[in-house]
């Protein structure tokens, strides 16, 4: 905070305390340095992701509101460091390269890297740079597709909904299988959690038996009317 700010926030906590405003001009200065001092990495305002911004005037209502004791410097400094933490911790961390042309990402060492990752937290520890919690989910903050990522995600549902249609038909291949053979499909049926039996075979080894049983059976079957 620029001592014109400290001073701007001493002359408002004179007019909502004037009782216990310095003085002499002498007093008004020693205060002014002391104050300067401690606030000096404290932002007057500041954002907040949610919406609880910083700002020092505030503080200094709540505490003449709330408490008996005269108002010092860490009353406004402790606050600002809780909130000040509390938005780091919010922040998703997600770093941009492109926003930074001068690292070279094949530096022998990341020195630039950890020194712009650094900066841009301080950025957002002073209130410079707004704190992103959402950056990753957020449909704004999804780039534009390029036609080859159009093309692979088309190519990705395309095999997805082929396999899920393969694994419909498999199912309905092992179920009709083990119905040919009422005496599997009733042992399967007796199985815990196959009353409803559809094909599925997953990882029970149990359900796995039966179905090899009926495939067996189908081949002998097979072989003796070829």
């Amino acid at each position: 905070m620029k001592r014109a700010h400290v001073a701007a926030l001493l002359a408002y906590v004179d007019k909502l305390d004037p009782g216990r405003a310095p003085a002499t001009q002498e007093a008004v200065l020693e205060r002014l340095d002391a104050w300067a001092d401690v606030l000096l990495e404290v932002e007057p305002r500041a954002p907040h992701p949610e919406g609880h911004d910083w700002d020092a005037s505030h503080a200094v209502r709540r505490h003449i509101a709330r408490s008996p004791y005269p108002i010092k410097a860490s009353d406004i400094s402790r606050p600002w460091y809780a909130f000040q933490a509390d938005v780091v911790r919010r922040h998703a961390g997600t770093f941009e390269p492109e926003l930074h042309p001068e690292i070279d990402p094949d530096a022998e060492f990341g020195n630039a890297y950890v020194a712009a990752l650094r900066a841009q937290l301080r950025a957002v520890a002073s209130g410079e740079q707004p704190a992103v919690t959402s950056r990753a989910i957020g449909p704004a903050a999804l780039a534009t597709e390029t036609p080859q990522q159009a093309y692979q995600r088309e190519e990705l549902v395309r095999r997805m909904k082929a396999g899920h249609r393969a694994g419909r038909e498999e199912n309905a291949r092992r179920l009709a299988l083990v119905s040919a053979h009422p005496d599997l499909l009733a042992a399967m049926h007796r199985l815990p959690g196959q009353r409803m039996w559809r094909g599925s075979v997953g990882g029970n080894r149990h359900v796995a038996a039966i179905v090899a049983e009926a495939e067996a059976r189908t081949t002998i079957r097979e072989e003796q009317h070829a």
